[in-house]
């Protein structure tokens, strides 16, 4: 167990996996959660470590793990991003959907590095998914009034990204409802998309 706000933690992590000779072959990088409201509403502080986390600590573990796995021909990094990442940006949360989009871009590029090296890359980004992240983010009461045809149940997230890994999918988006908003918010004009992405942003966020 690690608390990866502190920037200390990967490396103390990976320094104590080597020291019990513990090998990685397969690095899931879902830590994470959400700073609900206006972005200056939160200090830079809290911002800070929100970056640390969601950015931060994936990259620096990644960077600590890969070596090994391409030594050995054999790694799977699995980063969940968020379909947050492929849609236009709404108001609240101002920096999740940027940290995401981050992580796409990121495995994209280093999914291309390391394809022929035995290892695969992937970003996974479910949409709505039941587990305690709204719990945390205090935004449960607001997206239980959504549909439930938008949600998908965690273990079948999980079994869809592990999918995608294994089979080198860069970038994968699990349910064909996300599957859907996902092709039409690049396909649509921005304007059109930004405008619906405001008005159902509404019903889950805080401004």
């Amino acid at each position: 167990a690690a608390d990866l706000e502190r920037r200390e933690a990967p490396r103390e992590l990976c320094d104590t996996l080597a020291a019990r000779g513990i090998t990685i072959d397969v690095l899931v990088n879902n830590a994470g959660y959400g700073v609900p409201g206006a972005f200056v509403r939160s200090d830079w502080a809290r911002h800070q470590a929100f970056l640390d986390i969601m950015v931060g600590a994936v990259c620096e573990l990644t960077h600590r793990l890969l070596p090994g796995m391409i030594e050995r021909r054999y790694g799977r990094v699995i980063n969940v991003a968020s379909l947050a990442g492929l849609v236009p940006a709404s108001a609240g949360h101002t920096l999740y959907g940027a940290s995401k989009a981050f992580l796409i871009k990121f495995s994209e590029a280093l999914a291309q590095e390391v394809a022929r090296r035995g290892v695969h890359v992937s970003a996974l980004c479910p949409g709505f998914t039941y587990s305690e992240f709204h719990d945390v983010t205090g935004t449960r009461a607001k997206v239980s009034t959504m549909p439930r045809w938008l949600w998908m149940d965690a273990p079948e997230v999980v079994q869809a990204g592990y999918d995608a890994v294994e089979a080198g999918r860069p970038i994968y988006v699990p349910g064909r409802v996300n599957r859907t908003i996902a092709l039409l918010a690049r396909t649509l004009p921005d304007a059109l998309v930004q405008a619906v992405n405001r008005r159902a942003s509404r019903s889950f966020r805080e401004h």
